[in-house]
């Protein structure tokens, strides 16, 4: 099967060359211009049919359309309404944030050598942390340490409950004032009698 598969690969890039030498330059370029009026012919079929169908809309409806290249340009096409023009634009995200969410560590310890579990388990925090919060700088409370760690480096627990926060760094001095803001993440315990029914949610940021 493996020969029958490299064979047709071998036929079919030769046919492509040979197909280019014969038809040459100007063959290329004629055949380049085919595909892309066959483009622009779907496009406008397209954009055709959707300005029928907002045609017939009433102007509440039309309000979910806008930002989906209904503005009436030259270069914009008319399109239906789409999942990011669905979503509530609420503007930039506020910097100070928490979130109280669980972290399945066995299964990101899976196949790890127990020497390196607690380590390991410190390192996969941070990242879904940093995942989490868009941050670089990210850090572990001394009460996570202690709970990954109390059982020693290869008692890591299966699971653990956590908040993360998001939170500005203090700046020094004066022209620091002109930076950007430096955001960093503080991965804290939340201690739980049992992780049944418990799901990610948004927590009173400190």
């Amino acid at each position: 099967v493996l020969y029958c598969i490299q064979k047709i690969y071998i036929i079919n890039m030769v046919c492509a060359a040979r197909k280019g030498k014969i038809l040459g330059k100007e063959g290329k370029l004629e055949l380049i211009a085919a595909n892309q009026a066959k483009i622009d012919s779907r496009r406008q079929r397209d954009d055709k049919k959707w300005a029928a169908v907002l045609s017939k809309m009433d102007d509440e409806k039309k309000k979910k359309f806008t930002g989906v290249g209904n503005q009436g340009l030259k270069k914009s096409r008319v399109r239906g309404v789409t999942r990011r023009s669905q979503r509530p634009q609420t503007g930039r995200k506020e910097d100070t944030v928490a979130f109280d969410t669980t972290i399945h560590l066995s299964k990101l310890l899976q196949g790890r050598t127990f020497h390196k579990r607690a380590p390991v388990a410190v390192k996969k925090i941070k990242a879904f942390a940093g995942k989490l919060m868009k941050t670089n700088d990210n850090r572990i409370d001394s009460s996570l340490n202690n709970f990954i760690w109390h059982q020693g480096v290869k008692g890591v627990p299966g699971r653990v409950r956590v908040r993360v926060q998001r939170k500005v760094a203090e700046q020094q001095n004066e022209s620091a004032s002109r930076q950007r803001k430096r955001l960093y993440t503080v991965t804290s315990l939340v201690p739980v009698a049992s992780f049944k029914g418990l799901l990610t949610k948004k927590a009173e940021s400190a």
